[in-house]
């Protein structure tokens, strides 16, 4: 697939990827160099499901949500590789993992992504988030990628 945009918006971030609201952690797609490297963006809204109680009278982004937001990021560069549009990915493994800050209601989310190996299905990327240019979390994601006619490219549509 070749990219003439320098920026995705949500829209096009949902012809990609078959998560949707309130699952959907990607809100634009700033870089990509398919089966590269990739850098999506997420502005964490105050009404989030997830901070009423995560934590009440102080909100944070739950850790699995920053994994979450940096997997979908890093299977964005998977799926817009030419002749990988219908696959679909789930994860494998998610190795040392690291949070060294907190996300917040109002933090815009940067999620960067560097394919590391894509064999057999599997792909594993170097994943790491920053909010204000201060790395927040980083660790190492694998996932299976395999054809699926059921996902939002090939089958069911919104």
């Amino acid at each position: 697939m070749q990219f003439s945009e320098t920026k995705l918006d949500i829209n096009k971030v949902k012809q990609f990827l078959p998560h949707r609201d309130p699952f959907l952690f990607v809100d634009e797609i700033t870089e990509v160099v398919p089966g590269e490297s990739v850098t999506g963006k997420r502005k964490l809204r105050e009404d989030e499901f997830f901070f009423k109680g995560h934590f009440p009278g102080l909100p944070i982004l739950p850790g699995v949500l920053m994994v979450e937001a940096i997997a979908q990021t890093s299977a964005f560069m998977i799926v817009t590789l030419p002749g990988n549009e219908k696959l679909f990915g789930v994860f494998a493994r998610i190795e040392n993992f690291k949070f060294k800050g907190t996300v917040s209601p109002g933090d815009t989310v940067i999620m960067k992504a560097k394919l590391l190996v894509f064999r057999h299905g599997i792909a594993k990327s170097e994943g790491k988030a920053f909010v204000n240019g201060k790395l927040v979390a980083e660790g190492i994601i694998s996932a299976f990628f395999y054809e699926s006619e059921e996902t939002l490219k090939g089958g069911k549509k919104e």
